[in-house]
């Protein structure tokens, strides 16, 4: 049975685009992108769509109806930020109350349907989806390749939300996401290395090397910041998105399939896995607990804390068992730092280690969609906010007493002086051509 494209509901912000018709759309085949700009699979196909929109131009009309989960998702201006950061440049529609999607029968992020020239839906999709299978569909309609643009890069001096920041003994490395690249600066924001990565995240050093994770090629690579050096590490990983080294231990957060693996540094052999893969918040042993797009991980007095950035909370791997600290569930989010404490997608934490300054005991939380850095005491179960009017931080690390943020959106590294409660946005310079 067919049935007809239904109409979008009328008063909606769009952006890109001024708003558009089903029904003048007729003759043109029409590609549905359903998604939410926090959810790692919605991004992932969000770049199949971008890739297919590149591809077919003016024969496909491509439209991204945005139905947020996160009360920040739901924004105009953070969606705005999104449409930059990820380089959407097709028409998109803000569905924040989900009209269109309730129309169109959606039921779960990302979700991809083609109307086709008659006006008819002609496919329905839920999940991320294989590029080559969509070129071979769209083909078998009768739709041309156009060439396509080129992505060459010319190297801009500038932060282009930054996703990630490490302080070394010796330098401070940021994750220029946007951008394909990390910077290496010292302490006064002299920049005198620049390392091409793609959509670099996560980072750690160790003996002269620094291991990096490439969320869209799915790698974990080396640099050696002497030689020069670069090696893939490991690979054929879903977005990973960040990375902690501990003796001979390499664990890395796997955001798009929900799991923490940890690997022999030496061997590269899988020692341990948690999360079964499904999207969740579970705890338990490693076969059985569920995590939900683990976003951020610490270490501290040998028990490895993440944040889950799609159930919004705070947990821990302990003896072999994840526990929750803080969260309830895929839908359970907020602002609260008393009664039930409550977190919406963070996705950036780091130690405060007993002796290295201020905050020792402490667990510092990039609070993403709050806009905020709060600070956890795991002895008491309390949260106490630091730093308000961010604009999504991502990515924290600590050094001394000063906490060093990647505030994305912002396009800046913010640090923040807990011996003095006062904060400063880092001015970077460059000594290299």
């Amino acid at each position: 049975m067919t049935v007809r494209a239904p109409a979008f509901k009328e008063g909606l912000t769009w952006l890109n685009s001024a708003p558009l018709l089903i029904s003048e759309l007729r003759g043109r085949y029409i590609l549905l992108d359903f998604f939410t700009f926090g959810c790692i699979n919605c991004l992932n196909n969000l770049q199949t769509v971008r890739s297919l929109h590149a591809r077919f131009g003016k024969d496909l009309c491509v439209i991204g109806i945005h139905i947020g989960k996160f009360e920040h998702e739901k924004e105009i201006d953070a969606l705005q930020d999104a449409l930059r950061r990820y380089g959407i440049e097709f028409a998109v529609v803000n569905d924040p109350e989900h009209h269109i999607a309730d129309a169109y029968a959606v039921k779960g992020w990302p979700t991809t349907i083609l109307v086709d020239n008659r006006g008819y839906i002609a496919h329905h999709a839920s999940g991320e989806q294989k590029l080559t299978e969509w070129v071979g569909r769209l083909s078998s309609c009768g739709l041309q390749a156009v060439s396509e643009k080129s992505n060459q890069r010319v190297r801009e001096k500038e932060l282009a939300y930054p996703q990630k920041v490490l302080t070394a003994p010796n330098f401070l490395a940021v994750s220029n996401t946007r951008n394909n690249e990390v910077w290496l600066s010292d302490y006064d924001g002299r920049v005198f290395d620049v390392i091409e990565a793609d959509n670099p995240m996560g980072m750690s050093f160790k003996e002269g090397k620094l291991y990096i994770c490439e969320s869209h090629t799915g790698r974990i690579i080396s640099y050696d910041t002497k030689s020069k050096a670069k090696h893939i590490i490991l690979e054929g990983l879903r977005n990973p998105f960040d990375i902690v080294l501990a003796g001979n231990k390499l664990t890395v957060a796997i955001a798009g399939s929900h799991r923490i693996n940890s690997y022999s540094l030496d061997s590269l052999l899988l020692l341990d896995s948690y999360g079964n893969g499904f999207e969740a918040l579970r705890d338990g042993k490693a076969d059985e607990c569920q995590l939900a797009q683990p976003a951020g991980m610490a270490l501290m007095d040998e028990t490895l804390y993440f944040v889950d950035a799609e159930s919004s909370s705070l947990r821990k791997i302990e003896g072999n068992t994840v526990t929750t600290l803080i969260g309830e569930g895929l839908f359970t989010y907020g602002d609260s730092d008393s009664g039930e404490i409550l977190l919406q997608h963070p996705q950036g934490v780091c130690p405060g280690i007993i002796g290295d300054g201020c905050g020792g005991g402490r667990l510092f939380i990039a609070d993403t969609f709050n806009n905020k850095i709060k600070a956890y005491f795991p002895d008491d179960n309390s949260m106490r906010t630091l730093l308000s009017d961010l604009n999504e931080p991502s990515g924290i690390s600590k050094k001394g007493c000063e906490l060093y943020i990647a505030n994305s959106n912002a396009h800046e590294i913010v640090v923040f002086d807990l011996s003095k409660m006062e904060s400063r946005v880092m001015e970077f310079s460059f000594t290299i051509l």
